[in-house]
């Protein structure tokens, strides 16, 4: 009898271990589906820098109101590169190292992703849900504002940089990418920032909380991961922006996505710069790089 109660004494708290595990990993998937804590309030507008702005307001084909600013370059032009921000942040995030392109003759359009910002929704997908919205901005563009945007090109932080490879990749309509900081899976980066955040090893954890994240989403997120993308977006140009020593997603990876790229092809490592700190690092090369790439391609 004595051996009988050990072992289901053992059984139980081996069976509130499993389940204690599978509610750690439902949580983690829950705040990464919906950051409701990420929605920080914008820091920055574009009248502050000398900058005429409307404010937007646009839906996706799912009904989530997304909101943004246009800025209209001085110099009359049909060129607009649309702006998207990384998970936990707002346009005004992106705004600040890239408003300069406005007076080199671009048009810019800055919107947030669903779930944060000032945009509606509660769901953030990491791509497969924000590839609606990046829809939803250019169809935007062309009703209301056709004459701005007969050349477009995309710029991507991070998250961003993902939804911009992946919409390239099968949009024709999009002349060039800019992404900084792009991560070159979903398996990855999920991994890399559990680990960072929890210390908590891949095995056996992460792969509970992807197939929570699939099950919410009702797909598999990762098959618009950047690795599967960018080699679409040949004979359309890519530029790839990574800080040297990124600590969420190494140099190593963009190193990856360069290399499947087809031609024109650039990345540019930037020395000392860890994830999304590539424009305060940079500085002045940063802006020029930038400025290069988008005159010679858009």
């Amino acid at each position: 009898m004595n051996i009988l109660y050990t072992v289901l004494i053992i059984v139980g708290i081996l069976a509130l271990i499993g389940l204690g595990i599978v509610w750690f990993c439902m949580r983690i998937a829950k705040k990464i589906l919906h950051p409701m804590s990420k929605r920080t309030p914008l820091g920055m507008w574009p009248d502050q820098v000398g900058l005429a702005y409307e404010n937007v307001t646009f839906k996706t084909t799912d009904k989530v109101q997304l909101k943004g600013w246009f800025i209209t370059s001085p110099q009359e032009s049909n060129k607009t590169i649309i702006f998207m921000h990384d998970w936990g942040m707002n346009r005004s995030d992106v705004f600040k190292n890239t408003y300069f392109l406005c007076d080199l003759g671009f048009n810019l359009f800055y919107f947030d992703f669903r779930a944060l910002g000032e945009s509606g929704g509660k769901t953030s997908s990491l791509g497969y849900l924000e590839l609606r919205d990046i829809k939803a901005a250019l169809e935007f563009l062309k009703e209301t504002r056709p004459q701005f945007c007969e050349k477009i090109g995309l710029y991507g932080l991070s998250l961003g940089g993902m939804v911009a490879i992946c919409e390239a990749a099968h949009n024709p309509e999009i002349a060039c990418v800019v992404t900084e900081a792009s991560y070159y899976s979903l398996r990855r980066v999920v991994s890399r920032w559990v680990w960072m955040k929890y210390h908590i090893p891949y095995f056996p954890l992460l792969p509970l909380v992807l197939r929570y994240i699939r099950k919410n989403l009702g797909i598999s997120p990762e098959q618009y991961s950047p690795k599967e993308n960018i080699a679409k977006l040949a004979p359309r140009p890519v530029f790839l922006i990574h800080g040297r020593y990124d600590n969420l997603v190494p140099a190593a990876q963009a190193k990856l996505l360069y290399r499947i790229a087809g031609e024109p092809k650039e990345i540019w490592l930037v020395p000392g710069a860890k994830h999304n700190k590539c424009a305060e690092v940079g500085g002045f090369e940063y802006k020029q790089k930038m400025a290069d790439f988008y005159r010679k391609y858009l």
